[in-house]
């Protein structure tokens, strides 16, 4: 079996604060090893449960989080920014199943510990036909649409009802909870290793068995893109696939959730564009 891994840092156990999260920060080489080690634990257990290959994308900020030097020699690992389809690149139907690490809340989402979608900076919140969309919606429509079911899920406790909703038969392995924006509850590693192990093992018995499937939304998705900055959607607005509903928020009507996704990503490339050129007038 080829398992593809999809792992971000906001979500993970002990990963608090914006000190953690980027390479210039103060507490990002604890944040690194964290996710470094929790990535090799899910590989392993791949492995034991019988995967003959697993990719692994580094999908947080620049994508070079995990340390290569520490990283399970049987793994390939998909790093470094921007890149084509962002979080879930070069995923495709030869897979047999995609896994989530340290996924984190929607933007939006009440005390979820540095809640964002894609991009913080730029959107305060992506909704698809009304539904408040979390990375791991907008990735598992892109990951079904190319015949990859979604199996396991390892993250915020926030996610837990997307998961009930939208994708029952996923294993949910909570990694913590949200107290508030900048703070949460993490169980021990040691409890974390072993949960993660024991929802790798029922994942893969589930992928052998044929028990998961691919997530289904009502087409068309329409997008709604709420901006931080009106500015962003004033640059955006001229976009001939774009309608604008109100000073933050644009919209638009896909059949495609590649076409979705992309859309996004130049969104997001276009507000930071905008965001460093305000840091810069002087």
């Amino acid at each position: 079996m080829k398992i593809y891994v999809s792992v971000d840092i906001e979500g993970l156990p002990g990963v608090v604060l914006p000190t953690m999260t980027a390479p210039w920060s103060s507490q990002f080489q604890r944040a690194s090893r964290i996710m470094t080690r929790l990535t090799n634990v899910l590989a392993d257990e791949a492995f034991r449960n019988g995967a003959s290959e697993v990719y692994v994308a580094d999908s947080h900020g620049l994508m070079t989080n995990i340390d290569y030097l520490e990283l399970d020699g049987r793994v390939n690992i998909i790093q470094g920014y921007p890149r084509a389809f962002s979080m879930v690149s070069l995923l495709d139907s030869t897979f047999n199943a995609i896994f989530y690490l340290g996924y984190h809340s929607a933007a939006g989402t009440p005390h979820g510990t540095l809640e964002h979608t894609y991009n913080g900076r730029v959107f305060s919140e992506i909704r698809v036909n009304g539904i408040r969309a979390s990375e791991y919606i907008l990735n598992s429509l892109y990951a079904s649409e190319q015949g990859v079911p979604v199996a396991f899920l390892a993250g915020d406790e926030y996610l837990r009802k997307e998961v009930e909703v939208y994708t029952p038969w996923v294993v949910f392995v909570p990694l913590k909870k949200g107290v508030s924006r900048y703070s949460a509850i993490s169980p021990g590693l040691s409890q974390i290793e072993k949960a993660i192990r024991e929802g790798v093992t029922e994942a893969m018995s589930k992928v052998k068995e044929n028990k998961v499937k691919l997530l289904e939304i009502t087409k068309p998705y329409k997008v709604e893109l709420v901006f931080r900055d009106s500015l962003i959607a004033d640059a955006l607005e001229e976009w001939d696939i774009m309608e604008r509903l109100d000073a933050y928020t644009l919209r638009f009507t896909t059949d495609s959730a590649r076409k979705m996704l992309a859309i996004i990503s130049i969104c997001s490339l276009v507000g930071s564009g905008i965001e460093s050129l305000k840091a810069n007038i002087r």
